[in-house]
């Protein structure tokens, strides 16, 4: 079954390849999918007639992004840990990669950058997502998304510090789960597990989340075996990280310079009540909307 992934996967990555991410003209840019997904509730189409996100960089906090082996998805990038080298960081393209597919889908011209994170204990994550935050502020990302969970207490004083630091100079931080007010905080569509201490800014649509995917990888990621379940790509809440990155990648591309609380700004008052499924979300952002109130706001 792991073999049957891994071929699926990389034939959806080859058919990508060879289309809305070669950088050639997308003024009939369609991504098709079956119903309603991520595509058509946040009104990315006439998003991406305006922009693909060209020139923004967006960093990914996570890991097993296969880098060698996806060099058609990255930028760069870095690892932040002795204990976790990038020839170990080889051995898998799950997280990390699902995570950039996601991404690419929202902003198919934005630079994704892999920020290799270690697995395992809080503390040397935390002092690795310190250093990586460092990272993204000294190399001009535009934004940085990391969906691993919420943190400690005892860690979160430095971890805030460093999000301030970001923020300050001009980083949009997408964390899962984490409630600091400088966060673009996303959540789930109608999902009731939201492990922070305050309401999500924005509700994304993840139930259908890589048009990409062929429908075969789709169905197994749905069966009962345990590790597919555990590595399930685009169907849970990691992915509102990813797909809230894509937006900000498109609001900078268009406006370069604009601040942090701006990018929210725009994308919070784009939201709206979505019912689907038999659930609902209150904020859920309209790309097209947000890239409007981005442009009317002014300097």
């Amino acid at each position: 079954m792991r073999v049957l992934v891994a071929y699926f996967l990389s034939m959806a990555v080859a058919a990508a390849g060879a289309g809305t991410l070669t950088g050639q003209d997308h003024s009939d840019l369609v991504i098709p999918s079956a119903g309603e997904s991520h595509y058509s509730i946040h009104n990315l189409g006439p998003a991406h007639r305006v922009t693909l996100g060209r020139g923004a960089k967006v960093g990914i906090l996570d890991h097993s992004f296969g880098i060698h082996s996806h060099p058609e998805l990255y930028h760069g990038g870095h690892v932040f840990s002795n204990r976790h080298p990038l020839q170990r960081e080889e051995e898998g393209s799950h997280r990390g990669y699902w995570m950039a597919l996601a991404l690419r889908e929202v902003a198919p011209e934005a630079e994704v950058y892999p920020l290799v994170l270690p697995s395992g204990e809080e503390r040397p994550l935390v002092e690795a997502i310190v250093e990586a935050l460092d990272w993204a502020v000294e190399h001009d990302l535009d934004v940085v998304t990391y969906c691993g969970g919420s943190f400690s207490e005892a860690d979160r004083e430095e971890l805030d510090q460093a999000v301030e630091r970001t923020v300050r100079a001009g980083v949009v931080v997408v964390f899962l789960g984490y409630s600091h007010p400088l966060n673009l905080l996303p959540g789930g569509f109608g999902s009731p597990q939201q492990t922070a201490d305050r309401a999500p800014d924005l509700h994304i649509f993840s139930h259908d989340c890589s048009a990409r995917l062929a429908d075969e990888v789709v169905a197994l990621m749905e069966t009962d075996d345990d590790v597919i379940q555990r590595r399930r790509p685009f169907l849970g809440s990691p992915n509102a990280g990813s797909v809230t990155a894509g937006f900000v990648a498109l609001l900078r591309s268009v406006d370069p310079d604009a601040a942090p609380g701006k990018i929210k700004e725009a994308l919070v008052e784009s939201t709206r009540p979505v019912e689907y499924g038999g659930l609902s979300a209150e904020r859920v952002p309209d790309a097209s909307k947000a890239l409007s109130r981005l442009s009317d706001s002014g300097p």
